[in-house]
């Protein structure tokens, strides 16, 4: 077995740990870094230094930010009485990109799933119901990706709010079942938020 030299060892290591990297690839991708000129390798570390230093979570809505609150809860314009779900920052962005919602995000943060150990816990569910208590909302749109997880993250949630009577909706079946949000076009999402359907009365 070719042993490489230790520092392109570490970095075809730290490759593997990324979703969807296998050993190969990781040897590519880490062989491609090592072709690059200097300053190249040094504004790509640069920028993997920065994620640790300067993104942050918003302490609102959760998305990921470079100050808290964020731009969007900071944003007074915003319809305050409408809150959409969503389990990452990336679905955030996939929404937000639509022009179609112009209301409050929650990230949860995940999904459940307990085959891999993630309960309500390990989500931000405690502070989405803070919100409730807090704000006078007329509406919770509860934005998942039509899987398994989504599913049952939408049942638990959806059984979790219902004493708040608020208006609890899902996105349209707009979206073909096993697709993500965050590869979903404009158009399908802006159509799914439009036709969204209150998940108490089908």
């Amino acid at each position: 077995m070719i042993r490489f030299p230790k520092p392109i060892q570490n970095l075809i290591d730290q490759f593997c740990k990324l979703p969807g990297i296998g050993p190969k690839t990781a040897e590519r991708l880490a062989f491609f870094m090592l072709r690059q000129p200097k300053y190249s390798i040094e504004e790509f570390a640069a920028s993997l230094s920065q994620l640790s230093n300067s993104v942050i979570h918003c302490s609102s809505c959760h998305n990921i930010s470079e100050k808290t609150p964020c731009i969007l809860c900071s944003d007074k314009t915003r319809d305050q009485s409408k809150i959409c779900v969503l389990a990452e920052p990336h679905d955030l962005a996939a929404i937000e990109n639509t022009g179609e919602f112009k209301g409050l995000y929650h990230v949860l943060g995940g999904v459940l799933d307990p085959l891999n150990g993630i309960n309500p816990d390990r989500l931000q569910i405690n502070d989405l119901l803070a919100k409730l208590q807090k704000n006078k909302l007329v509406e919770i749109i509860l934005a998942f990706n039509p899987d398994m997880e989504g599913e049952a993250t939408m049942i638990y949630l959806n059984n979790l709010l219902k004493p708040f009577k608020v208006k609890i909706t899902r996105l349209a079946r707009g979206m073909p079942v096993g697709a993500d949000l965050e590869y979903t076009d404009e158009i399908t999402l802006m159509n799914a938020l439009k036709n969204r359907k209150e998940i108490n009365g089908n």
